[in-house]
């Protein structure tokens, strides 16, 4: 995958289509990180494409020993923050589609939902780069080393900044009434890490 990869940004540097099959392959993630961050559709959709935008300006400049993601998501998180600066994210997010089997009961689903929402909501209540930590490593699935190059720091340090966002969501979520902690956030959270479009 990552030799693929590869290949495919060093085309990219050289052809138009290639770069859209670059898009192609993380415009959902990328959105749905952006989103979860301002809380806000319209405010996504000019991110990503500011984000997509400034990658393809500065793709010649790429190293191609560099993994990609972190690169790109480190785009994206820096907009995301200078976006909300001097702003909080007040919209809810729109719910996901809910996760629950065939025999699930509408009070399950229900509540189900509501935790959902309030975890959504409890998200965007963190500071800018904690929301950035539970975003990259529960919905987006990046490693610890991949967490580090995006926010530039350490590995150690990204490993505090997660622990740190993980006790303050985990707060957010206790006065919210939502039991379960850490395993809850992160069974909740990636349970369906997409959008709906």
């Amino acid at each position: 995958m990552a030799e693929l990869e590869s290949i495919l940004i060093e085309e990219a540097k050289q052809d138009s289509r290639a770069f859209g099959e670059l898009v192609l392959r993380y415009q959902d993630r990328l959105f749905n990180f952006l989103y979860r961050m301002t809380g806000n559709r319209e405010d996504a959709q000019d991110l990503a494409q500011e984000v997509f935008l400034r990658v393809y300006k500065a793709l010649h400049r790429f190293r191609p020993d560099a993994p990609f993601r972190p690169w790109l998501y480190k785009i994206a998180m820096n907009l995301a923050i200078n976006h909300a600066k001097g702003r909080r994210p007040t919209a809810l997010l729109e719910e996901d589609v809910p996760s629950h089997g065939p025999l699930a009961s509408p009070e399950g689903t229900a509540e189900q939902r509501e935790t959902q929402q309030a975890i959504r909501q409890a998200i965007l209540e963190l500071p800018e780069v904690y929301r950035a930590v539970i975003l990259l490593r529960h919905v987006d699935e990046l490693s610890y080393e991949e967490m580090a190059q995006v926010l530039e720091v350490p590995l150690g340090t990204a490993k505090v900044r997660l622990h740190r966002a993980r006790s303050l969501l985990q707060e957010k979520l206790r006065e919210a009434g939502i039991k379960g902690g850490d395993h809850e956030l992160q069974h909740r959270a990636t349970a369906h890490p997409t959008l709906p479009g």
